[in-house]
């Protein structure tokens, strides 16, 4: 197929895999120069590792946004993780250990504060993600009144799916910007709950794509991404409530699921390689005005 539609959607998955791979690689690097590992991945953005995490991050944030998931569900709960993701990168993690190839000039927090230029770095970056996020739903909504007439015409055009992900994504920047705000918490505690939610949506897109699958009678692939989910569930499950003595118990939990979503992703683009856009119908169509 030489559709250049077609090959563009088919990079941009691939080059999502590639992401993640990149920021394996580095977190590899860095472990040659030292003896220990950080004990999670997010410990990385104190590290060489920084730019790398930092956008990685990013670009995988923007493939899950621009990537139309199969169904309205999984598009829309790739679209909450794709926005959740850039705040993951630029909000970093509070937990530091002494595991680095080059120690950092200065720490996260010092007693009870936020480091300075950390807080500074927060604000300045997740003021600009929130206002290119307003920016980007008043874009969806200029576009949709234009094809359709009106906006509330465009949105009772949507699939039910569709329309809850556009809420969760008005919400989600209401509640960002009011607790970037007026929560005094939010640099400390934004990482983790971003992660946390993030991690969520990622893993109930994979359980229902094989629903939708099984539904449809497809072959193996519904069994196997309702593993992935399960297998991307059970270490947070297991792991972090009950293996305190584990200083590593976040990375591995990382690991574990950013693997088994990166398998899932892989399978995924295998599976529908072939599909023509007309049968599958989730590449966006633009109408010339």
């Amino acid at each position: 197929m030489n559709d250049p539609s077609v090959k563009s959607y088919r990079y941009l998955r691939i080059g999502m895999v590639g992401a993640v791979g990149l920021l394996a690689m580095s977190i590899g690097l860095e472990r040659l120069g030292v003896d220990c590992w950080q004990t999670s991945i997010s410990g990385y953005y104190y590290t060489p590792v920084r730019a790398i995490f930092v956008g990685a991050l990013m670009a995988i944030g923007l493939s899950l946004v621009v990537v139309k998931g199969r169904t309205e569900v999984e598009d829309a709960l790739l679209n909450v993780a794709g926005m959740l993701a850039p705040v993951v990168a630029v909000v970093p993690t509070t937990e530091v250990v002494t595991c680095w190839s080059v120690p950092p000039a200065q720490f996260p927090v010092d007693a009870t504060e936020f480091a300075t230029v950390f807080e500074a770095a927060i604000r300045n970056n997740m003021g600009a993600l929130l206002i290119t996020a307003a920016v980007g739903l008043v874009v969806a909504a200029v576009l949709g009144q234009r094809t359709m007439g009106s906006a509330r015409a465009a949105v009772r055009e949507l699939q039910p799916g569709s329309r809850w992900g556009l809420a969760a994504a008005v919400v989600l920047v209401v509640v960002t910007t009011a607790a970037l705000l007026w929560w005094p918490g939010f640099p400390t505690h934004a990482h983790d709950i971003a992660a946390g939610l993030m991690f969520v949506c990622l893993a109930a897109a994979v359980w229902f794509n094989g629903r939708e699958g099984a539904k449809a009678q497809e072959s193996t692939y519904p069994t196997t991404y309702r593993t992935i989910a399960l297998v991307m569930v059970a270490p947070a499950v297991l792991l972090l409530p009950f293996f305190n003595g584990f200083d590593h118990r976040v990375f591995v939990v990382e690991a574990i699921e950013i693997a088994s979503f990166a398998t899932f992703w892989i399978l995924q683009t295998r599976q529908f390689w072939t599909r023509e856009v007309a049968e599958t119908d989730h590449l966006p169509h633009f109408d010339h005005p």
